[in-house]
């Protein structure tokens, strides 16, 4: 007799083959970047990611393992032959626009005043130096990538949760594939376009949306077997946020047509920033 569960044996290798799938495609950047770019590009890049993911690191991760255990919790069934419960499954999903909902208003913020105020902090914290280098206008970039990072979590956190062994296979098969859309945009970046470091933002770009797309259809098929559905409307922001986002931008343009790299230019945009909370 066996001193292990065949059907946790299972599991344990499908969970373990997605986590060195993500793993691959976590540290795909930087062998890319080693393979594609030059050390200043390297450099550049590194910095980027390293600030910008402080924020997913700090904001989105606790965020994200909070959701997959609630989800768990929420959907778990000791019948694998048995739907979960109706309700719990609609409520499930009820929390999980929410979340989405939370993002996409953080995402408003990020893309209407990350751009434009990411330079300005890395000039004050870091110095001229790397500004000028380009590091800056990387880190405005990623500001539009952090969004991507914060629902790509949070969908997978739910697809990981519902999902079973075979479906998870199935979920480490197209990442592969994804890191290899992935490997194909960054070289058309780099090395066709010559993008440089943003070059390699942008392929994690679509490496992202593409992961999120699978990750929205599975969930999609999820709900709607169990009798549940998750309704766009519910997730989408109000015109006046949209407006307010929209307006903060312009004016963040329109202010660092005259920024001089002071600490003025930090306060004029911290007050941008503030105004657009407040409307949120």
């Amino acid at each position: 007799m066996s001193y292990f569960s065949r059907p946790l044996l299972v599991l344990g290798a499908s969970l373990f083959l997605q986590s060195a799938v993500k793993h691959i495609l976590t540290q795909g950047d930087s062998l890319l970047i080693a393979t594609f770019s030059s050390l200043q590009d390297q450099g550049i890049y590194a910095l980027a990611s390293n600030y910008g993911g402080l924020i997913a690191r700090m904001l989105f991760q606790p965020i994200e393992e909070a959701s997959r255990n609630l989800f768990a919790k929420m959907l778990s069934s000791t019948n694998k032959d048995k739907k979960p419960d109706a309700d719990r499954v609609q409520s499930a999903a009820n929390v999980l626009a929410d979340i989405v909902k939370l993002y996409v208003l953080i995402s408003i913020v990020a893309a209407a005043i990350g751009p434009g105020i990411a330079p300005v902090l890395l000039r004050v914290f870091a110095g001229s130096t790397w500004t000028s280098a380009g590091a800056g206008a990387v880190l405005s970039t990623y500001c539009y990538y952090i969004p991507l990072l914060a629902l790509n979590g949070v969908t997978e956190a739910f697809v990981s949760s519902v999902a079973t062994s075979s479906e998870l296979h199935k979920q480490s098969v197209w990442m592969t594939l994804f890191s290899l859309g992935f490997a194909g945009a960054a070289y058309v970046f780099l090395q066709v376009l010559g993008w440089g470091a943003q070059g390699l933002v942008w392929a994690n770009f679509v490496n992202m949306a593409l992961r999120i797309l699978w990750s929205t259809n599975f969930i999609a098929g999820y709900l709607r077997r169990n009798g549940s559905s998750l309704k766009l409307e519910s997730m989408m922001p109000s015109a006046s946020s949209v407006s307010a986002g929209i307006a903060s931008w312009a004016a963040l343009a329109l202010l660092k047509q005259n920024f001089t790299g002071q600490m003025s230019d930090l306060i004029n945009s911290g007050a941008v920033g503030g105004t657009l909370l407040g409307l949120l």
